[in-house]
């Protein structure tokens, strides 16, 4: 999120321990997110990290850079 400059602070998704991450994401955001791209969470943004590779992370990235910076 940093090297996209996504803006707001991200470091807690680094600091949260455990198989899942709270994303920040308000329930609009979880929409577009599912409908525009596909990409699968819980309405409050609750994201498994189980569901993650290195591939999958910049995907995911990418995609909630475009949420934020859409101001969805």
């Amino acid at each position: 999120m940093q090297v996209r400059g996504t803006p707001g602070d991200w470091s807690h998704n680094i600091k949260q321990i455990g198989m899942f991450i709270f994303a920040g994401s308000n329930a609009e955001q979880v929409f577009f997110v599912t409908r525009e791209y596909h990409t699968y969470m819980k309405s409050d943004g609750r994201i498994s990290m189980a569901g993650l590779s290195s591939r999958t992370v910049p995907h995911l990235a990418d995609v909630m850079h475009d949420v934020v910076t859409r101001r969805v």
